[in-house]
């Protein structure tokens, strides 16, 4: 039920088990030279996050923060409202059978009916007229056998979403004295969703604490403990269990359904409500389900449970040298569950996933800081780390239905269960060292290097050992000026190697279900490789970091090149060797790219007033040098149909291929005799990559008041929306309006007879002048991939927030020794876009499903206060 390519449940990842009310400070160390102290897993760089401690904190402080936040469906699809459910343009009759239907069906007799069995809005016209909708179709309901006007429900989706709210406390406690230290805080958030039948409760227990033992021994700690529990996290993507989805709004739907008529969704007897049935005398689904009897029947529930943090003493061997041993703990449990209950349009079932992660790190820290005189400074550090990994996952679903109505137990299925039961075991030893030497407080020179020894990769190639090496001059300190006041040239390289997942190396055989007593076990898929080889990372970066009049002005630039080579995939192979695929080193993937940043004072006055600019600004170039060898494309995601994510040679890494629209060479789209688009297969319809990134932040401040207003955007990159080509084949979508009427559509000719044209010529260069059926029109369109891809640019008003400082004079009789309150948006607006119906980051999700869409889950507006008081 996770989140993949093709969809699912997204249960988030661990980070988000960070209480943001915890953080100091967060900062980024950029690229592979990072990673050569920090480890493999930090190749791609670090973000570094500091929690508060009670470090400065006389006697004993109190902090309550409160957040009130109220959440809002705001990119919606833009849906037709001229047309309701249907395949034509006439309405269907029913007759009544009287030696086979029930009585109370004689009414139907010869009476006009919504083709109610369509899940598309090629239908007649919504014009008003009374017809016999889906509704009344269930005998004992008071609309039973009832005429209706066919008419438009314009709001029905947008209606459909709850207002989500999200309510967080927390306290925190601290205090300090010459020797010791600590600070307790606990955090509950409460959160319902837009969804209906959505909510999660989160509670953190965080306790920092470190005291002198001695003069040269302390100890400290940091740890903490998270428990969420959620229910109904909402489904998105093309799943397996597809008829799950209760957003098929988007694709698969109505403009005449009234959503409100669901809500009840079981009648006194039972029985479900369900918009999509074909006979009246048998209504059950015949595609999809009532979306709320999905919502609070087929949900999911999920909890779990971690603790994490550290412990740590460091003594002080000599003056200057200190040595310190670190414990590291993260480990929890996580259970989830899916159930289909009784009334889904196919079996039931209930399926359960259960983990455990368990990671420890023992570390061993020598630091030297040394400076000779007044022109040399020395920084020596040396360390040895020991990082070993626990992963077990038992995972069941039933089979053959449930042995009892809604009883979701994996005992209660009919056949016996699907079971899967996996475990690994990773450890990675380590010793690193860096020196930092400087000469005059204006001429660096570092050197770092870490040696990993893996136990995932082959004895013969399990160590791997990256340096680097980098360099920094503070030119201001050797040009004295009035309007320099800092200045810094920068140049570094660095290389890092990476070892891969567990148990692939050796052939690892997967058990089945018993033949009678006997076990039964299958070869895998993937043939496993004894000589795998670390993946290798190497880069250099250069740059530049200027602070100009005393400040206000500010820019820091950087050019990197990237080249990663030996990686580790899994690389197709004829089936007639027994695998699909098999696990090898290949390719060679280069980027370089640069990084700007700007800041800016352009207004400060002598009442208090000051505005302030940032800018931040990221281009990057990607290329695949080379694959394995013989191999010119290699499929990222395969399966997912329609269009593909590609790593191929010569092109950026993750262009988009898929049938596209055949040109001539004056680049016009060809159409057959039929006047119908002609297909170019395989095209390269661009690639998931943005041209370039960034974001300008804007901050005034006036007594007390501070306004942040913060704009993001991106240039290119290319995104495929299944949202829009599936909506426009069904008709559901606002460029179907006009075109599917069988007289003259709004938007042609009145002398063309109806229908759409393709905007093409014949292969003789003759101008297209034929016209065909809207429906044909748009259903051969989903085949092009091109006509869906599309440029995935936008503006973003991302966040604006309003905090006013109470005056502390306000205070000085009282407890309280400061308040704020802050009014913030979140996701306010998007400026700007090329794509329609969807959020231009509305893709599946990262890494190699980059630039994929099918029905995302709705982008949401989040508007709300935040009270902080100190005592």
């Amino acid at each position: 039920v996770q989140a993949g390519d093709g969809g699912g449940r997204d249960f988030g990842n661990a980070i988000q088990d960070l209480n943001p009310d915890d953080i100091e400070t967060i900062s980024v160390l950029k690229g592979p030279s990072a990673a050569a102290l920090y480890g493999s897993r930090a190749s791609n760089g670090v973000i570094m996050i500091t929690t508060k401690s009670g470090k400065g904190q006389k006697g004993i402080g109190v902090t309550f923060n409160n957040s009130l936040t109220f959440d809002r469906v705001y990119v919606l699809p833009r849906y037709q409202n001229e047309y309701g459910g249907g395949y034509k343009q006439e309405f269907d009759t029913y007759t009544f059978n009287s030696e086979t239907d029930p009585a109370e069906y004689a009414a139907f007799d010869g009476q006009p009916f919504a083709n109610n069995a369509a899940d598309e809005s090629w239908g007649p016209r919504l014009d008003g007229q009374l017809v016999r909708q889906w509704y009344s179709w269930y005998p004992g309901t008071p609309e039973f056998g009832q005429m209706t006007p066919w008419v438009a429900r314009p709001d029905n989706v947008k209606n459909f979403f709850n207002t989500g709210i999200t309510r967080a406390n927390s306290v925190s406690l601290a205090g300090s004295t010459d020797k010791s230290d600590f600070r307790l805080s606990y955090t509950n958030m409460n959160q319902t969703g837009t969804y209906p039948n959505s909510r999660m409760q989160r509670n953190n227990v965080s306790l920092v604490a470190s005291t002198q033992l001695s003069s040269k021994l302390t100890a400290a700690a940091r740890i903490n403990y998270v428990r969420t529990d959620a229910t109904g996290r909402p489904p998105t993507g093309r799943w397996n269990d597809s008829r799950v989805l209760p957003i098929s709004f988007n694709t698969w739907f109505a403009r005449n359904l009234d959503l409100e008529r669901m809500k009840d969704y079981r009648l006194p007897d039972g029985r479900i409500l369900n918009w999509n049935i074909s006979d009246p005398t048998n209504p059950r689904p015949y595609y999809w389900n009532n979306p709320y009897f999905v919502l609070f029947e087929n949900y999911s529930t999920d909890y779990r449970e971690r603790v994490f943090g550290n412990v740590s003493l460091t003594y002080e061997l000599a003056k200057n040298l200190t040595v310190t041993g670190f414990l590291r703990k993260d480990f929890y449990d996580d259970f989830r569950d899916d159930r289909l209950a009784e009334g889904y349009i196919y079996q039931t079932a209930y399926e359960q996933e259960i983990s455990r992660v368990n990671e420890t790190n023992y570390e061993l820290l020598v630091q030297y800081n040394k400076r000779f005189g007044k022109s040399f400074s020395l920084n020596l550090t040396g360390g040895a780390n020991a990082r070993r990994q626990n992963f077990r996952r038992n995972y069941g679903r039933t089979r053959g239905g449930l042995s009892a109505t809604n009883f979701f137990n994996l005992r209660a299925s009919t056949d016996p269960p699907l079971l899967d039961d996996f475990s690994s075991e990773r450890a990675v030893n380590s010793i690193y060292g860096s020196a930092s030497l400087g000469f005059r407080d204006f001429l660096y020179v570092d050197v770092t290097g870490r040696n990993d020894w893996s136990s995932t990769l082959p004895a013969g190639n399990r160590s791997y050992f990256y340096p680097s090496v980098s360099t920094s001059l503070v030119f201001s300190e050797l040009v004295q000026t009035s309007w320099l006041s800092f200045g810094k040239l920068r140049a570094g390289w660095a290389q890092v190697g990476n070892d891969t997942d567990p148990y692939r190396l050796q052939t690892r055989y997967s058990p089945g279900d018993n033949y009678g007593s006997q076990p039964v076990y299958f070869v895998p898929n993937t043939r496993n490789n004894s000589r795998l080889k670390p993946e290798i990372n190497t880069s250099y970066e250069v740059g530049l970091e200027t602070k100009l009049f005393g400040g206000l002005v500010g820019f820091d630039v950087t050019y990197y090149n990237n080249a990663s080579r030996n990686q580790i995939l899994p690389l197709p192979v004829s089936a007639t060797s027994g695998f699909e695929s098999t696990i090898v080193n290949a390719g060679e993937v280069r980027n370089n790219g640069i990084e700007v940043a700007l800041s800016a004072t352009p207004v400060t006055t002598p009442g208090g007033f000051e505005w302030n600019v940032g800018l931040n600004w990221a281009r990057n170039r990607n290329k695949v040098m080379e694959l394995a060898a013989g191999q010119t494309n290699y499929l990222l995601n395969p399966g997912f149909g329609l269009i593909n994510i590609n790593a191929q040679v010569g092109q950026p890494y993750g262009i988009l291929i898929g049938d596209g629209f055949a040109t001539n060479d004056q680049g016009q789209r060809l159409v057959d005799e039929n006047g119908s688009y002609i297909i170019e297969q395989n095209k390269i319809l661009g690639s998931v990559l943005a041209d370039y990134t960034g974001g300008i932040s804007n901050s005034f401040s006036y007594k007390g008041f501070s306004l942040n207003v913060l704009v993001d955007f991106q240039r290119g990159g290319h995104i495929f929306s299944r949202t829009s080509g599936l909506g426009q084949y069904s008709g559901l979508l606002i460029e179907t309006v006009g075109n599917n009427d069988r007289g003259v559509p709004k938007r042609n000719p009145v002398d063309a007879g109806g229908g759409v044209r393709a905007d093409g010529v014949f292969e003789d260069g003759r101008p297209n002048d034929i016209y065909i059926d809207a429906q044909r029109y748009y259903k051969e369109l989903l085949q092009f991939s091109e006509a869906h891809t599309y440029d995935a640019s936008f503006v973003k008003l991302r966040e604006v927030r309003l905090t006013y400082a109470f005056p502390s004079r306000w205070f000085t009789r009282t407890p309280v020794q400061g308040m704020s309150l802050s009014l913030v948006g979140r996701n306010l607006a998007i400026l700007f876009r090329n794509i329609p119906h969807i959020d231009p980051e509305g893709a599946l999700g990262s890494g190699n499903i980059q630039g994929m869409e099918e029905n995302q889950l709705p982008s949401v507006r989040s508007l709300g206060f935040n009270l902080n008081v100190k005592f």
